[in-house]
């Protein structure tokens, strides 16, 4: 347990320094979103490439890990949907709160995390996985807003297009098609592309914690439910679907904790665009991260374990 807290503390130390960074001054919002920006186009997207590039197509694309991980997400949109119907919440807040149930913050919080916890090699590893299931949860995402009545605004192409070129899954697919090409990208540029990268979590990182925000008092029920959905009932799921599919460890404990990262900050965003819930996103976002320092600790326990 405390090698677990030692490898995945630095995450959380990082976040904790963004956020009293924040609160002494030292980030403010113009910075803030500055940088989001410049991690979200060109930072992630430059590591993501990097590292799926550089590796073996048949040894990172896991199309049973894959498979696993769609069917977790998608049950848990399934259920948390159905749990905001039988909470007679209003369509807007259903959309949002079903979002923040399984959409995760794979590329500012769950590569970070699989990086700490098993180094480079799962990084690459991970890296495909989360390309993956970014677009799947992006596309779910957007199908729970514009079809649930009144919920969202309608099918929106413009919408529809930002999140589906989400620069992230741009990035996957031209690492994975490098990779399957055997591309051979010139040692210079790789090392350019090293100091970006290493760069890209540890700012992720400080972006989050400055834009941590407290919880509205209305939204505390839905917020701990979603949280719940989101830090436990999500990785259970793929945990108990990766047992009975017969995959292997190291696959197995990066899609769990690929799965058991906290609420996505693009939530917030999408809830914006497309007439959910902001101030509920925000607040799950925030709950979420704050208890996903118990729930990895947890996980990545318990999947060492087994």
């Amino acid at each position: 347990m405390l090698t677990i807290l030692e490898n995945i503390s630095p995450v959380f130390l990082v976040i904790a320094l963004g956020f009293m960074a924040r609160r002494l001054g030292f980030l403010p919002d113009i910075f803030i979103s500055s940088a989001n920006r410049l991690v979200y186009f060109v930072a992630i997207p430059i590591l993501v490439y990097g590292e799926i590039s550089r590796g073996s197509f048949s040894q990172s694309f896991d199309l049973v890990q894959i498979t696993g991980t769609y069917a977790a997400v998608f049950s848990a949109a399934v259920l948390s949907f159905l749990a905001a119907k039988a909470l007679r919440i209003t369509p807007g807040e259903t959309s949002t709160f079903a979002q923040c149930s399984f959409h995760g913050n794979l590329g500012y919080v769950g590569l970070a995390v699989v990086f700490y916890a098993l180094g480079p090699e799962g990084r690459g590893a991970a890296s495909v996985l989360a390309g993956f299931l970014i677009l799947f949860q992006n596309v779910v995402a957007i199908g729970i807003y514009t079809f649930t009545a009144g919920g969202g605004r309608g099918f929106n192409p413009r919408v529809v297009g930002k999140f589906l070129g989400n620069p992230i899954i741009l990035a996957t697919l031209l690492g994975l098609f490098s990779s399957a090409a055997g591309v051979t990208v010139p040692p210079f540029l790789m090392r350019s592309f090293d100091i970006v990268g290493d760069m890209a979590l540890p700012l992720a990182l400080l972006i989050i914690g400055g834009s941590l925000r407290t919880a509205p008092a209305r939204r505390v029920q839905m917020v701990a439910l979603s949280t719940l959905f989101k830090l436990l009932l999500l990785p259970l799921a793929g945990l108990v679907l990766f047992r009975s599919m017969g995959l292997g460890a190291v696959q197995t404990e990066t899609a769990v904790i690929l799965l058991a990262s906290p609420s996505a900050t693009v939530t917030y965003v999408m809830a914006s665009e497309m007439g959910g819930k902001p101030d509920l996103a925000a607040a799950a976002v925030t709950i979420s991260t704050v208890a996903s320092i118990a729930t990895y600790t947890l996980w990545i326990s318990l999947v060492g374990g087994l």
